[in-house]
């Protein structure tokens, strides 16, 4: 899974302009599966049928998307003026160095900076591509609503456990429905391993993707950062601790049969789990478990450390634990287990 998300993690592409990491996954993934769909915006949706008759329908998500910038200005005296698409990490705003896709599919390198208000807040975000004129800019072939991305190229740390790069938030996840499509075999239920568009603008592909497949259980494989300096009871996001269960976020709550269900799981297997919350956000599980009368659904989480930065961190046994988990699931929930999950009736 290594090779895989590094290609992943350096393809640039932020919410509607996910061709890159598309491409990978299609090229990755089409011969596993019995057929492909694509929503209205862009998201990749890969069948694998299942095995049993009137087959549940369960949809692993994860999102393309990164957070990233495009062009808003180009100034009259060399600047390139930025608006964040998404929640770009603070620290991550200055003195880094960028790169402008262009219409034409060139990339140009710039270094990345700001300016702040008096409080020291970011006030504005600028690239410097060495030009000097708006027209001398413009020639390299830039222009407004260019995307823009961290330049960061993935790389194993020297302990060989973890790997460094951007995007991770959520080619982590993109990476594991990867491998977990071409490990699932004899699954009773109908599957779709989706990879979403637009996550990181408001969940906007997990709500079209779910339509698109009318899946009856969805799960979102998605991250959550690591607060690195604190490592006791409090944090449910240690790196190498394993994937994340979540019980809640800000914008769903788990049907408690179909988690207490996904936890006996992973006991029963010995894949190893944190228990964790959200304070604030959610994932596309948020408007996908919505649709019509209510899915069943669920967040697999993987812990980063500096997530949404130029650079974050992801441990191989919480990949693991997460790929394994995901292929556990897919080969075990058929019509009975969805079928208790929504019995309303025996409590």
């Amino acid at each position: 899974m290594k090779e895989i998300l590094k290609r992943l993690s350096n393809a640039d592409a932020i919410a509607a302009r996910e061709k890159e990491v598309r491409k990978i996954l299609r090229e990755e993934m089409k011969s596993y599966a019995d057929a492909i769909q694509y929503d209205h915006l862009g998201s990749i949706c890969f069948e694998k049928k299942g095995c049993s008759q009137n087959p549940v329908s369960i949809a692993f998500m994860a999102h393309m998307d990164e957070v990233g910038f495009f062009v808003r200005h180009i100034s009259d005296n060399g600047f390139i003026y930025l608006i964040a698409v998404g929640g770009v990490l603070s620290k991550s705003k200055e003195m880094q160095k960028v790169r402008i896709t262009c219409q034409n599919q060139k990339k140009i390198d710039g270094i990345l900076n700001v300016t702040r208000d008096e409080k020291g807040n970011v006030k504005d975000m600028y690239v410097d591509v060495g030009c000097e004129t708006g027209d001398e800019i413009r020639s390299l072939g830039i222009q407004i609503g260019d995307m823009v991305t961290f330049a960061s190229e993935c790389f194993e740390m020297a302990n060989g456990n973890v790997l460094c790069g951007k995007a991770m938030d959520d080619r982590t996840g993109c990476a594991v429905l990867s491998q977990a499509i071409k490990r699932v075999h004899d699954n009773p239920g109908d599957l779709w391993f989706i990879a979403t568009s637009s996550e990181e603008v408001g969940c906007r592909g997990g709500k079209t993707a779910s339509e698109q497949v009318k899946a009856d259980i969805v799960i979102a494989i998605d991250v959550a950062n690591n607060p690195e300096l604190v490592k006791n009871y409090t944090n449910h996001r240690l790196l190498s601790k394993g994937c994340m269960i979540l019980h809640y976020d800000k914008t769903m709550i788990p049907n408690e049969k179909f988690l207490n269900y996904v936890k006996q799981i992973a006991r029963e297997n010995d894949i190893p789990f944190q228990e964790d919350m959200f304070s604030n956000g959610g994932t596309d599980c948020n408007l996908a478990h919505l649709n019509e009368n209510g899915k069943v659904g669920l967040v697999i989480g993987i812990p980063l450390r500096y997530c949404h930065g130029s650079y974050s961190m992801v441990h191989e046994k919480d990949l693991k634990a997460a790929l394994d988990l995901v292929c556990l699931l897919a080969e075990k929930i058929g019509n009975e287990q969805y079928s208790y999950f929504i019995d309303y009736e025996k409590e």
